[in-house]
């Protein structure tokens, strides 16, 4: 519980600090993971 609590406040922290940047970041890794399985079921990519 105690960790969860630590977790919970540092994640406020340094989500006012890198707010645009995370956003961003997490936007083109879903964009990735998106692509990424569309080329799978395509046949163009096989992992």
């Amino acid at each position: 519980m105690a960790l969860s609590i630590i977790g919970v406040k540092l994640g406020n922290v340094f989500g006012d600090k890198y707010e645009a940047k995370a956003e961003f970041t997490g936007g083109i890794i879903l964009i990735l993971m998106g692509l990424k399985i569309l080329l799978e079921h395509l046949r163009i990519i096989n992992f």
